[in-house]
């Protein structure tokens, strides 16, 4: 017959040498043999014993429970394990019931990180505002619609994607200014168009006929101009020049 000292049955089974001898101590696993020196040594019929222990230990018992289950086995064996069956669904009817909760708690902190992102998107202006106010003034309330619905399914990354280009695009007029180029010259007026396309690519149909009427508001807005001012001095009437120049170029075309 196998027998095994035990340091040999916690490395066999996983559990400490600590735990064995614990489960000794209070009668629940006791091994069958003593050596001559009086060290424990635990037999095949020990460790099937110890497989049990974990089985149920595993199942959420506790060692009295245990012990209650094994002394009673087989008799009474099956009407346990379906109360801890009931027992566990519970617990998993629970924790069901948690992850859902956590789900739409994140979805909630995930829409409101995807509205201030898109403040953040602009440098402190609210898109939807702004839109409103030229919807008012140029009497296009389909253009605030359209936008509204697009830009209510975007995510952070969609406006860190928007936002890049938006930066890139501005760049790009700055280096039109500093290089000594009209508003009306053909390297304003080729940027101020992507601008346009820009626009009407994320929010709406943009005209150039809307955009001249938005470079207005680049000048007549405090805090567009603050915007454009923030990034090149002059650049809000820049903008307000090459939005129009570029309208005259192609009513004249």
């Amino acid at each position: 017959m196998t027998e095994y000292t035990v340091s040999q049955a916690a490395k066999t089974s996983g559990v400490s040498v600590r735990t064995l001898h614990h489960y000794d101590a209070i009668g629940l696993l006791n091994p069958s043999q003593r050596s001559a020196s009086g060290y424990r040594l635990y037999s095949e019929s020990d460790l099937n014993r110890l497989a049990d222990i974990l089985f149920y230990r595993a199942l959420g018992f506790s060692l009295k429970q245990i012990d209650r289950v094994l002394a009673e086995q087989p008799h009474n064996r099956a009407a346990l394990l379906s109360e801890q069956k009931q027992l566990i669904e519970a617990h998993i009817d629970r924790l069901q019931s948690i992850r859902q909760h956590l789900i739409t708690s994140l979805e909630h902190e995930e829409n409101i990180m995807a509205n201030d992102t898109k403040f953040v998107a602009f440098d402190g202006f609210d898109p939807d505002q702004y839109e409103a106010e030229a919807a008012q003034q140029w009497g296009e309330t389909d253009a605030y619609k359209e936008s509204t619905r697009r830009t209510k399914n975007y995510t952070k990354d969609d406006w860190a994607r928007y936002k890049r280009e938006a930066d890139a695009l501005n760049r790009e007029m700055v280096e039109v200014m500093q290089a000594g180029h009209a508003a009306d010259s053909a390297e304003a007026i080729a940027v101020v168009e992507q601008m346009r396309q820009q626009i009407d690519t994320w929010f709406y149909p943009c005209s150039r006929q809307m955009h001249a009427q938005l470079g207005e508001m680049y000048v007549i807005d405090e805090r567009f101009k603050a915007t454009y001012e923030a990034i090149q001095d002059g650049m809000a009437e820049f903008m307000k020049q090459a939005t129009a120049a570029n309208l005259a170029k192609h009513a004249v075309a």
